[in-house]
């Protein structure tokens, strides 16, 4: 009766100690901040009003969509966003400004989106691409040498074609980021001052909430 008794309690005990390792713990979901998902439409320029301009659809070959695409462009949707908008703009030369921006989870890694960025268009420096826009008409690009930006936050880039120039910009800090695309017949626009802007409202905004 003893050793019955025995091997009952210490049956007891080992149940008592046993983990259901089948079950994964849930965890916790990081929140999204500092800057809010509803505070997306203030990190687009003033100027932005339409939201349905002549974008570029597709881009060949397809390991160099990621600098060219401006649908749903995947330098800032493959980054798994929690909100996103975008808008163009037409300066008074027939300039063509295209913003994108996305607000991600608080634990958005800005830096390594910024290398990615760069390793992107490397990747592509000296491969021709063909864009096609909405309209089905076809350009034929390719990178220019690079541009340094002077800031850690923002990576530039420009392709052309004989009768086309596009100069973009990829800026990203603290768990946000934007997108811009600049295209038309001149020779380029100066991109980096609408970087550095877009780079003021994404710290204005983090800020607000310190």
């Amino acid at each position: 009766m003893r050793k019955r008794a025995l091997a009952l309690l210490l049956s007891l005990v080992l149940a008592g100690c046993t983990r259901d390792v089948e079950t994964p713990q849930p965890r916790a979901e990081q929140p999204v901040a500092p800057i809010t998902a509803l505070q997306v439409n203030d990190l687009l320029s003033a100027k932005v009003r339409d939201r349905d301009g002549n974008l570029f659809i597709s881009v060949n070959p397809e390991e160099c969509r990621a600098h060219a695409l401006e649908v749903d462009p995947p330098l800032i949707f493959d980054l798994d966003p929690v909100a996103t908008d975008g808008g163009h703009w037409v300066t008074d030369d027939g300039v063509v400004i295209d913003e994108t921006a996305g607000v991600y989870h608080a634990n958005f890694d800005s830096k390594h989106a910024l290398a990615e960025t760069q390793r992107t268009i490397d990747s592509c420096r000296n491969i021709p691409f063909t864009i096609r826009d909405m309209r089905d008409r076809e350009y034929h690009f390719r990178l220019v040498p690079q541009t340094n930006s002077d800031s850690p936050d923002i990576v530039l880039w420009s392709f052309r074609a004989p009768d086309w120039a596009c100069d973009n910009a990829f800026v990203a800090a603290h768990n946000a980021a934007i997108r811009i695309s600049t295209c038309a017949t001149v020779n380029g626009y100066d991109v980096l001052s609408l970087a550095r802007d877009a780079l003021k409202r994404i710290e204005k905004l983090a800020n607000m909430t310190a």
